[in-house]
């Protein structure tokens, strides 16, 4: 399960805090550190976000989960790297393309949590 599966929503939960929205999460494991990683990046997170919004819009979120009935659905992409100008751009627009059609949109940054043994 990653951003480059599509065929696969990678994580869905129903939080605890908000019993009135369901989470997908999209889990981002790649870098942005040059021009082609950036290029190949963006269009997988693109697409992996087509098919959420897809997996959505076309009721199969009822069906595959069915706790999901009227609650509002957020997108949540986990990323293990800082998005780049051009990341950020992506998300802001989706962001706001998504909202006018209900659908929440967010990023969060999970770095790999290190702990000293010393």
């Amino acid at each position: 399960m990653s951003v480059t599966d599509t065929e696969v929503i990678d994580m869905w939960g129903i939080p605890k805090w908000d019993h009135n929205k369901i989470i997908l999460g999209i889990t981002d494991h790649l870098g942005w550190a040059d021009k082609t990683e950036q290029g190949e990046h963006l269009l997988a997170l693109q697409e992996k976000l087509n098919a959420y919004i897809a997996f959505i819009e076309s009721g199969d979120i009822y069906t595959e989960i069915p706790g999901a009935l009227g609650k509002s659905p957020i997108i949540r992409i986990i990323g293990k790297y800082e998005l780049s100008e051009q990341g950020e751009l992506l998300v802001d627009r989706a962001t706001e393309v998504l909202k006018e059609v209900g659908i929440g949109l967010e990023f969060v940054l999970k770095q790999d949590d290190v702990t000293d043994n010393e």
